[in-house]
C-alpha cells in the first residue's frame, strides 16, 4: 500500500478521477481509510501458504469489484496476493493497470509479475529496460508509459535528519521463496562488523518464522511495523545496507545509500553505482560490507524523479477520458 501511496494521493486531487481503495491481506490492520476491506492472509510458513491467500483474494475480490464498479484497477508490483486480483479484473473485464512491471528477478516474484503483465491493459514500469521487455512480451507499446518508481514519490521533501546517536548498519533480508538460502552466512557477517546492527522484520514469506528465530537469538535492535518515511529515515542515515531488499536498490539510489546486496532474491535487476552484489556466504557478504562502509554514493535517479504518483493519474485521466468518449 505504502508503494501505491503517491499514486493515491494523485488520483484523489485530480479533478477528473475518483478514488476508490480495496485494502487485503496485511493491510486491512493499516490506518488507512477503505471503500473495501478483504480479509485473506492465512497463517502459515510454507508455500502451499501462499496459494492460498492468493485463492482467497480471487474468491473476494470479485464481490467487492461488483459494488465499487470501478472503471480502473490499480496494482502494483509482484505479491503474490496481487497475482488473484489481476485475474479477477481480467475476468470481469476491467480495465487493470500495472506499475513495476518488466523487472527481472530471481524468486517466484519474477513469474508473478509476468504473470500480471499478461493480465494488464495499462503498464507503468520503472525503467525504459523494464518497458522494452514488456513490450517484447507482446504488450500494445503505446499502453507502455515508463515513469519511474512510485516508492520514490514518498521521499521528496521529507526531513531525513538522522536522530540517531551511534552509527549503525541497516539489514533487511526476506526468504527467497524460490531458491531458499540460509541466513546463517548473513548473521555471521554483520555481526562481525563491531558496529550497531539495526535488523528490520522481513516480509510474511515461507521462510519468514524460522528466520526470525536466528535474528532474535542476535544482539540486534530489531523493528518491525515501521512506517514507510521512519524506514526512509532509518535507510538514508546506516552506514550501509545490507540484505536483499529492492528498496536497496531503488530508494537506496535515490537517497545515494551504499548497499550490499545478498544471494538470488534480487538476481538480474538492474541496479545503480551505489549496490555491491554478495553471494550468500560470509566471506563475500564481510568483505562487500567492509568495502562500502565509508563511501557515500551520489544520489541517482535512474529510477525514478520522484514524480511518477503524478504521472499516473494523468496518464489515467486521459486514458479513462479517451475510453468514455
Amino acid at each position: 500500500m505504502g508503494r501505491l501511496k503517491s499514486v493515491m494521493k494523485a488520483i484523489n486531487e485530480h479533478p477528473g478521477l475518483k478514488l476508490q481503495v480495496i485494502a487485503g491481506a496485511t493491510a486491512v490492520d493499516l490506518p488507512i481509510e477503505a471503500d473495501e476491506k478483504v480479509y485473506c492472509q492465512f497463517d502459515g510458513d510454507d508455500h502451499a501458504t501462499m496459494s492460498r491467500t492468493t485463492g482467497a483474494f480471487l474468491m473476494q475480490i470479485p464481490a467487492a469489484f461488483e459494488r465499487l464498479k470501478p472503471d480502473i484497477v490499480m496494482i502494483h508490483g509482484d505479491r503474490h496476493e496481487m497475482l488473484g486480483v489481476a485475474a479477477a479484473a481480467a475476468y470481469q473485464n476491467l480495465t487493470l493497470a500495472h506499475s513495476e512491471g518488466g523487472d527481472l528477478t530471481g524468486s517466484i516474484d519474477n513469474k508473478v509479475r509476468y504473470a500480471i503483465s499478461a493480465f494488464a491493459d495499462i503498464h507503468f514500469p520503472v525503467t525504459e529496460l523494464s518497458a522494452k521487455r514488456i513490450v517484447a512480451m507482446g504488450e500494445n507499446p503505446d499502453m507502455v508509459f515508463t515513469v519511474g518508481s512510485t516508492a520514490l514519490d514518498s521521499l521528496v521533501g521529507l526531513d531525513l535528519t538522522n536522530t540517531r546517536k551511534e552509527p549503525y548498519i541497516l539489514v533487511l533480508h526476506h526468504p527467497n521463496t524460490t531458491h531458499p538460502e540460509d541466513i546463517g552466512p548473513l548473521i555471521e557477517a554483520v555481526m562481525a562488523i563491531p558496529i550497531k546492527k539495526v535488523w528490520v522484520n522481513p516480509n510474511v514469506d515461507p521462510g519468514s518464522k524460522a528466520m526470525l528465530k536466528q535474528i532474535h537469538q542476535q544482539d540486534v535492535e530489531f523493528i518491525k511495523g515501521l512506517p514507510p518515511e521512519e524506514y526512509a529515515r532509518l535507510l538514508k542515515n546506516c552506514e550501509v545496507a545490507v540484505g536483499n531488499s529492492s528498496s536497496f536498490i531503488k530508494e537506496g539510489a535515490f537517497l545515494g545509500v551504499p548497499a550490499v546486496l545478498v544471494g538470488r532474491r534480487q538476481e538480474g535487476r538492474e541496479v545503480g553505482d551505489n549496490v555491491v552484489l554478495a553471494k550468500n556466504n560470509a566471506f563475500s557478504i564481510e568483505s562487500s560490507i567492509h568495502y562500502q562502509l565509508g563511501s557515500r554514493p551520489k544520489p541517482d535517479y535512474c529510477f525514478g524523479d520522484g514524480t511518477a504518483g503524478k504521472q499516473v493519474a494523468e496518464i489515467l485521466s486521459k486514458i479513462y477520458l479517451k475510453e468514455k468518449n
